[in-house]
């Protein structure tokens, strides 16, 4: 198979698939939990919380030269 052909073949393939997918129309009933709002948003606090950062110390790798 020459390699143009087959490059030709897979992009119109591929260009027909995109097309399909783009215009097909999905129904809301099968994404029952996509809500309108972004998670982020609907959190909210009236306190602070303290912000923690935890630094995991990595083990430290012992060279031998005698290899």
């Amino acid at each position: 198979m020459n390699t143009q052909r087959f490059v030709s073949g897979s992009s119109i393939i591929l260009v027909a698939w995109l097309g399909a997918t783009f215009l097909n129309e999905v129904p809301s009933q099968r994404y029952p939990k996509l809500d309108k709002v972004p998670a982020t948003a609907s959190v909210s606090s009236t306190e602070k919380a303290p912000v923690v950062t935890t630094v995991a110390k990595l083990p430290t790798l012992q060279v031998s030269a005698s290899h």
